[in-house]
């Protein structure tokens, strides 16, 4: 079996295991897609506390072997992007290896079936959409209260839309327009540019003067409130939420929060709704297949995390083809 192993920062190399036999309790799986995601770009900088390391959170691929008679050979599952054992919690590609391979071997409790409809690409989406679902449940969203969103990022387009399901009124900010018109493609009616308009003024134009309960900030990619925090009324709340717990900067005038008596809490995993994202997408709340913003093959993501960990953190995510 052959695998992509950070085996030091900024060194992703293959590494060829020998073959295993599949524990009872396991099954093996052929990785088909697997993703790139912001706390894979962090441990290839050098902040992880695990060297060597498989990437990958989060994967989709085939069951090439398994005990397990609800699971048949060539069926598609999802593999987990959390492992529990005696009291810890473990992230995989993290805390653990994750999925950057040709074959991998789960415990089964780590795997989900994935039903029809569900394209390959939009399995490694389940977890922002967890995460999603649990930002508006801990927020307590409520019906036509509005919703303040820093930045078009993956994750800011699909609590926009758990947003509009759960009849809430989302509105999106960011600097760039392509993005913006993307939101609006995805149903996100409200979106605000800062280098046109006034956003204070704008978001008051919104809300009619109510200013805004509540407000995410996806420290992934926009780890600044910049001034939003005046967009908010009196008593709301605020999630800062992400994939990557190695966020080290966060950009904020904290004055807002004294003043308006405003809560603030964090979110860095979609545990205990995997099953929910799974039917969400499943049932088309929430559409992905506009968020990937590339597919690269398997041969390419040395050169590719590369890339990445160069640039600015991208709005949309990669899919890695295995």
């Amino acid at each position: 079996m052959k695998s992509l192993v950070l085996t030091e920062p900024g060194k992703l190399e293959v590494v060829v295991n020998e073959e295993k036999d599949v524990p009872h309790d396991c099954v093996k799986i052929r990785i088909a897609r697997a993703s790139i995601t912001s706390s894979d770009l962090s441990a290839f900088k050098g902040k992880s506390n695990f060297y060597p390391i498989m990437p990958s959170r989060i994967a989709m691929g085939l069951v090439s072997e398994s005990s397990d008679f609800t699971l048949k050979t060539g069926q598609r599952v999802m593999l987990s992007p959390y492992r529990k054992s005696g009291g810890s919690f473990q992230v995989s590609g993290v805390d653990k290896n994750g999925y950057l391979a040709d074959y991998v071997i789960c415990p089964l409790a780590e795997v989900y079936a994935i039903p029809e409809g569900i394209t390959d690409e939009s399995v490694v989406f389940i977890e922002d959409v967890a995460l999603a679902e649990k930002i508006i449940e801990k927020l307590d969203v409520g019906k036509t209260q509005y919703i303040l969103l820093n930045g078009c990022s993956s994750l800011n387009y699909i609590v926009g839309q758990l947003s509009i399901y759960y009849q809430a009124i989302p509105v999106i900010i960011d600097k760039k327009q392509e993005l913006l018109d993307l939101a609006q493609d995805l149903g996100i009616y409200y979106t605000v540019n800062p280098n046109e308009e006034n956003v204070f003024q704008k978001v008051k134009e919104i809300t009619s003067g109510k200013m805004c309960d509540y407000m995410v900030l996806d420290l992934d990619a926009y780890p600044s409130t910049e001034d939003l925090l005046s967009c908010m009324r009196e008593g709301g709340k605020m999630c800062l939420a992400g994939l990557d717990k190695k966020t080290e900067e966060i950009s904020a005038d904290l004055a807002p929060v004294f003043t308006k008596g405003l809560e603030i809490f964090g979110l860095n995993n979609g545990d205990g709704e995997i099953e929910t994202g799974i039917n969400m997408i499943a049932t088309e709340v929430v559409k992905v297949d506009k968020l990937v913003e590339r597919i690269v093959d398997i041969s390419e993501t040395p050169e590719v995390f590369s890339k990445l960990a160069k640039e600015p953190p991208h709005a949309l995510k990669t899919i890695v083809k295995c």
